[in-house]
């Protein structure tokens, strides 16, 4: 490469110098490059002679002679072969003196090397071409060969025995294994009916469960209920029994009247309903029975009657109209009056 008119070394990238006589002897002075233009029938002779002068040089300590021009172009071709071979180096042409002093150290090295390995290839192909010298070096004559034959032989009939026997055996192991597969999904199928039926007989059982326990708690609830109501008196809430002043109440309905204190005869008729209400369930209750007498309760129209005598009822109501009590007051009324007391009477004779 030319920098400002001068060459560059390949490798350091310096500016080569060449060595000129300088006013006080030699000196270095950058080289370069200069063109020489010659006439054509010069350019010829001027070649030949660059040619021959180029090969009376010596090289390796010895000088290139060429007697013709043959082999002067034999020489060329060679020398144009070498430079061929020297491009593949890792660096080119020109260069300056340490550069190429140290190319040509690498290309030394890389010498010894290959003198090395072509030294042990040929101690290798050596020992090769005198293993096969003989029968003395280890040879086999032709009765151990042949014996050896026959072992390797029989060694592979042998092997081809295992094998056929190997063969064998994995087909009756692929039998066996679709068997068994066959055997594994008859069994996987029986599995998932036992387990469904196993399932069913779950659920049938926690449903029995169920039940059972929901009886269970019903019972104990029935007899907690029937133990509550037991304890409870029917009568007593049914049938309030109290007083209000000088006047007995059932239910909070005053039963008779007083001089001076007026009490409507539907409250006195209604308390009437109540006591013959109260007598029937006491009765029925206990287990009682009327000798002579009987009750009707209905409510404030209650009725009294004689067992002997169905037919003939007397009202246990008076009436409103202080006339018509004055002219019935010991009629009706009256006899049902001791009907209902002979029946309280009968009922408190049971009791006593």
């Amino acid at each position: 490469r030319l920098v400002g008119g001068s060459m560059d070394c390949q490798r350091c990238r310096q500016p080569l110098l060449e060595a000129s006589p300088g006013p006080g002897g030699r000196g270095l002075a950058p080289l370069g490059e200069s063109y020489v233009v010659l006439p054509q029938s010069r350019r010829a002779s001027a070649l030949h002679a660059s040619l021959n002068e180029s090969l009376s040089q010596p090289v390796g300590g010895g000088v290139l002679q060429a007697s013709s021009i043959h082999d002067q172009l034999q020489t060329v071709d060679r020398l144009v072969g070498l430079a061929e071979r020297c491009a593949s180096l890792p660096c080119g042409v020109p260069l300056c003196e340490d550069c190429a002093s140290g190319v040509v150290r690498d290309l030394n090295a890389r010498l010894r090397d290959a003198r090395e390995e072509r030294d042990r290839l040929q101690a290798a192909f050596a020992e090769l071409e005198a293993g096969d010298g003989g029968p003395s070096h280890g040879a086999l004559s032709d009765a151990e060969f042949a014996a050896e034959e026959a072992a390797r032989e029989l060694e592979v009939s042998e092997l081809r025995a295992a094998l056929a026997s190997a063969r064998r055996e994995r087909s009756a192991l692929a039998d066996e294994a679709v068997r068994l597969r066959a055997q594994r999904a008859e069994q996987e199928a029986e599995e998932e009916a036992w387990h469904a039926v196993i399932n069913g007989n779950t659920l049938r059982a926690q449903a029995e469960q169920e039940e059972a326990t929901r009886e269970r708690q019903l019972v104990q609830f029935c007899r907690r209920e029937l133990a509550r109501l037991g304890r409870v008196d029917v009568v007593s809430d049914v049938f309030r029994i109290s007083s209000t002043g000088s006047f007995g109440t059932l239910n909070s309905l005053r039963l008779g009247r007083l001089p001076g204190v007026s009490v409507d005869w539907a409250e006195i008729n209604a308390a009437l309903g109540q006591v013959a209400l109260l007598l029937v369930a006491v009765a029925r209750e206990s287990g009682a029975r009327f000798s002579s007498h009987a009750l009707l309760p209905m409510g404030s129209y209650s009725k009294a009657y004689k067992l002997d005598e169905p037919r003939a009822q007397y009202e246990l109501h008076g009436s409103g109209s202080p006339h018509l009590g004055r002219i019935f007051g010991s009629s009706r009324f009256d006899k049902g009056l001791t009907m209902l007391l002979a029946c309280a009477s009968g009922l408190l004779a049971f009791a006593g």
